[in-house]
């Protein structure tokens, strides 16, 4: 019994962080959540050939209403782009299916190598903090980066959130309006990846009990939950004028390339 208890109190502190994340920052909290379900799994004796699928299978649906609900509270703010929204959509969803496709045949260290990668790479930019002028030039480029951005966040278990509002802040679209459009984005991308792992995991052996596919119906509840109460706290939090937002976000920026780094060298090396 106190096995179980701490594995819900590890689950439900994972979800509070990652829904204060998602709301300042709009982050999908993928970097803590895909770590965190790959060392419960381990410690649960699960195989190491299905682990890092079950992780990144179960991450999206822990964000599905996390996403939702930081978009409802800063599009309550007067914080969305419904235009950017509607041309990314398409490419989002094409993506994020065939992202999870080429996830089922990918060895489970790659993949938890390439999210080391990605992470690394959203955390840097993070960290350097341009902020760029409006371009109109960059709607040419909306497409196939709602294409890649939805492949790369299927098969690595982020929700894609951070990549889509990087490139909305290149673009020159507001923070707020960032965050919001990237949290509405990133429900077909968490609603897509989760049906996709639940379907291709539905016959595989050696997986948890109360599993539906690749996804761990108890981690998500268990990290859903809190993660929903606290994204609107983060949301309320990202439109405080008080806030040192700056500085949080280098100091998040740091905190990720330290998991990204340690993820990649686990992969690579363990």
């Amino acid at each position: 019994m106190t096995g179980f208890l701490q594995i819900v109190l590890i689950l439900v502190c994972g979800g509070s962080l990652v829904g204060l994340l998602s709301g300042m920052f709009g982050v999908g909290g993928a970097f803590i959540i895909v770590p965190l379900l790959n060392i419960l799994f381990t410690q649960m004796g699960i195989s190491q050939d299905i682990v890092q699928h079950l992780a990144v299978g179960t991450a999206p649906s822990t964000m599905l209403i996390t996403s939702l609900t930081t978009f409802i509270a800063h599009t309550r703010m007067g914080s969305m782009r419904w235009d950017v929204w509607r041309i990314m959509l398409p490419g989002i969803i094409v993506g994020a299916v065939s992202g999870a496709l080429l996830a089922h045949h990918v060895n489970g260290r790659t993949l938890e190598a390439l999210f080391g990668i990605i992470l690394l790479i959203i955390s840097s930019q993070m960290f350097i903090g341009r902020t760029p002028r409006p371009n109109e030039k960059m709607k040419k480029f909306y497409v196939p980066v709602s294409l890649f951005v939805g492949m790369l966040a299927s098969m690595t278990g982020v929700a894609g959130s951070m990549q889509i509002i990087i490139f909305l802040v290149w673009a020159g679209h507001d923070w707020c309006d960032s965050v919001s459009t990237a949290a509405a984005l990133t429900l077909p991308i968490s609603l897509t990846a989760t049906i996709s792992y639940a379907l291709l995991g539905w016959n595989q052996s050696g997986l948890p009990e109360w599993s539906l596919g690749y996804v761990y119906l108890p981690g998500t509840l268990l990290l859903m939950l809190p993660g929903i109460l606290m994204a609107v706290v983060g949301a309320r939090l990202a439109h405080w004028s008080g806030l040192p937002l700056t500085n949080l976000k280098r100091f998040f920026a740091l905190f990720s390339l330290f998991i990204g780094a340690s993820t990649l060298y686990r992969a690579l090396f363990a």
